[in-house]
């Protein structure tokens, strides 16, 4: 795998050079009456979770090289133009507005977290009327956002991941658990799901202790949360934090276990700590089934790229993509309501099933050009929107840290929309 550093280097030149931040199969095509499809890719290359946004960001880029490469969109190739949200507010709202303002984007796919997904919606995309679909956020708080149908995601929400996570820490056997959770709106809803689901499981939760992104240090957030002696402490953070305050508290002492949320499921954080100190430990993430479209994008990543890492929401992105193309041939157009009103029309049932790639692509293209009604079954399965633009099937990963690598383990289907046993 590529070091977070060298990636970098690579996003920092791209950056500096957007021509040539598209993909490498894009090339000059004649013009005709339909613009190109232009997207903005907002997302962490700096900042809390820039361990996942550059490969997030590669994840897109595969699926608009595979669709260029089997004729684009309306016969134009697919324009990216790249955005650094830096886990960070201020600078997502920024670049969301210059992604729109300036570079005239016609959707955005991001940011990564949930609370810089919601402030730049609300200040931006939305009163801009620009379609928006993070593939990773997954606050509930989402949900209830008044977006006019312009903020959508390819993930399930934190409902799902708080049910699984809650059960997983009771198959421990831990009675009692704290949560140390970044203070945003990931951190937030999560939190209250797990403790709200782990406190019906019969368990305890003795602290659930905020924190602010990247401080110096954790040391008083660290000490409140194991004040009670819980069995363990479940991180619902970020990378870049949760460096600190974990080697805080393995140098201190006070945890000996540790349970993980997506945020956790960062290879290069624990090649950075140490991975002897979390041999055995779990996590959680949003996940898919097992398909054929799943391992084709797996395959596909690692020729593409060297390496397909175990992160989460790469599968979500390179979807998000595609349904906004789809979309936007469907609608033949690149206004961004048209393609907003066209999004369910090519992802939810009924219609015919098309799948990602190549071969894909030119199938969707022929049945669209035909009139007949399509559903796309993409790489994270299938993505039926509901009238919040939230899916509500979808899949929880539970990994394990086991001899220096992070390792899939299980996998648990949810349907949120089903109604809740008494």
């Amino acid at each position: 795998m590529m070091s977070a550093r060298l990636r970098m280097l690579v996003i920092a030149a791209a950056l500096l050079f957007p021509a040539f931040a598209v993909v490498s199969a894009v090339s000059t095509t004649a013009q005709d009456e339909t613009p190109p499809l232009k997207i903005g890719v907002l997302m962490p290359f700096t900042g809390d979770l820039q361990d996942f946004g550059p490969y997030i960001y590669d994840a897109v880029a595969l699926a608009a090289t595979q669709i260029n490469d089997a004729g684009g969109v309306n016969g134009q190739p697919i324009e990216l133009v790249q955005g650094d949200s830096a886990t960070a507010p201020q600078q997502s709202v920024e670049e969301a507005r210059r992604l729109i303002e300036i570079e005239g984007v016609s959707a955005i796919i991001g940011p990564a977290a949930s609370g810089t997904t919601v402030q730049s919606a609300e200040a931006v995309s939305i009163p801009a009327g620009i379609l928006q679909i993070s593939p990773s956020a997954t606050s509930s708080a989402l949900t209830g956002v008044e977006d006019n149908d312009f903020l959508f995601r390819t993930t399930i929400s934190d409902d799902a991941q708080g049910v699984i996570l809650a059960e997983l820490a009771r198959e421990q056997g831990w009675e009692s658990v704290c949560t140390m959770y970044v203070n945003n709106a990931y951190g937030q809803g999560l939190t209250a799901s797990f403790s709200d689901n782990f406190t019906a499981l019969g368990g305890t939760v003795t602290a659930q202790v905020s924190h602010e992104g990247e401080q110096a240090s954790y040391a008083s957030e660290i000490a409140t949360c194991t004040a009670d002696g819980p069995d363990a402490l479940v991180n619902i953070s970020y990378p870049v934090s949760m460096r600190v305050y974990m080697r805080e508290a393995i140098e201190s002492g006070q945890v000996e276990q540790f349970l993980f949320s997506d945020g956790g499921r960062a290879p290069e954080m624990f090649e950075d700590l140490g991975w002897e100190f979390f041999e055995g430990m779990y996590g959680t993430s949003a996940g898919a089934p097992e398909t054929a479209s799943g391992s084709a994008f797996d395959d596909a990543y690692e020729e593409a790229f060297g390496e397909r890492p175990s992160l989460p929401y790469l599968r979500e992105a390179y979807d998000a993509l595609y349904v906004i193309a789809l979309a936007a041939q469907k609608a033949n157009s690149v206004d961004s309501a048209e393609i907003r009103d066209a999004l369910r029309d090519v992802s939810n049932a009924p219609g015919e099933v098309v799948n990602p790639g190549v071969e894909g692509w030119e199938s969707a293209l022929a049945l669209i050009a035909e009139g007949t009604e399509i559903d796309y079954q993409g790489a994270s399965g299938a993505l039926d929107f509901d009238e919040n633009g939230d899916v509500s099937l979808g899949t929880i990963v539970i990994w394990q840290v086991l001899e220096g690598e992070v390792v899939e383990i299980e996998s648990r289907d949810i349907d949120l929309s089903a109604p809740v046993e008494e």
